[in-house]
């Protein structure tokens, strides 16, 4: 009994899910996206980088890549997403988004993990999106894998955030930002960040806390800009 409801409920969570984001994308406005010729001058190099923003912003981080995609047919979006019945969810919901799909997990850093999207990087020439505080936190802290991933890649990483000028808060690790109907919508993005070989020296500590203080700059500014614009 409890196999059928288990795979009942993968079945119908990806439509429902996937029902409710795009019914909060058709109602709430993107009012502004800041920084976006770090965007434009990643495209121009047509070379791989990694997209990265907190767990708990993914709904309209997700839709800003999704639409470059749709006007770059050079940008190959990737989606990394955990070898778990979670994750086999979420690859049911993005498979049709023509994302490609890498099942694994930069952040806890798994060796084979690692080497599956650096060949994807590297090889296919894919812009695999991460969150750098997944799957399950500490929230607001990359973790070692992500700037590890980038070292080796030698793609940069890129900071991008958003706020909602109202918003829900669900009660889970990450306290997922779920907009409500209408809400305004910033998108922010900061420079990217490249990882060096000397940021291996400390386990790349360093380098985390420098990429949660960009992440938490396109935060601020997206604050910003909906307190200043009230």
């Amino acid at each position: 009994m409890k196999q059928r409801r288990r795979q009942l409920t993968a079945r119908l969570m990806p439509p429902l899910v996937w029902g409710l984001i795009r019914l909060i994308w058709k109602t709430c406005r993107i009012e502004a996206v800041l920084g976006e010729q770090h965007m434009h001058a990643l495209r121009a190099e047509r070379t791989p980088f990694i997209p990265c923003y907190w767990h708990q912003q993914q709904i309209f981080c997700v839709r800003y890549l999704l639409d470059q995609a749709a006007m770059d047919p050079d940008l190959k979006l990737g989606y990394l997403i955990s070898p778990s019945r979670d994750g086999d969810m979420a690859t049911r919901m993005f498979s049709s988004q023509g994302v490609h799909i890498i099942r694994g997990s930069a952040t806890r850093g798994g060796a084979q993990a690692l080497r599956d999207i650096y060949l994807q990087i590297r090889k296919e020439g894919v812009s695999p999106i991460v969150t750098p505080d997944g799957p399950t936190g500490p929230i607001y802290k990359t973790k070692a894998g992500v700037a590890m991933l980038a070292q080796l890649s030698k793609a940069p990483l890129l900071p991008l955030a958003y706020q909602a000028s109202s918003v829900w808060y669900l009660r889970s690790w990450d306290r997922f930002m779920l907009p409500r109907p209408f809400s305004r919508i910033v998108i922010a993005l900061e420079e990217p960040m490249h990882i060096g070989r000397d940021d291996a020296a400390d386990d790349f500590q360093s380098a985390c806390q420098r990429f949660d203080q960009r992440l938490e700059q396109a935060s601020a500014a997206c604050q910003r800009y909906l307190r200043d614009k009230q």
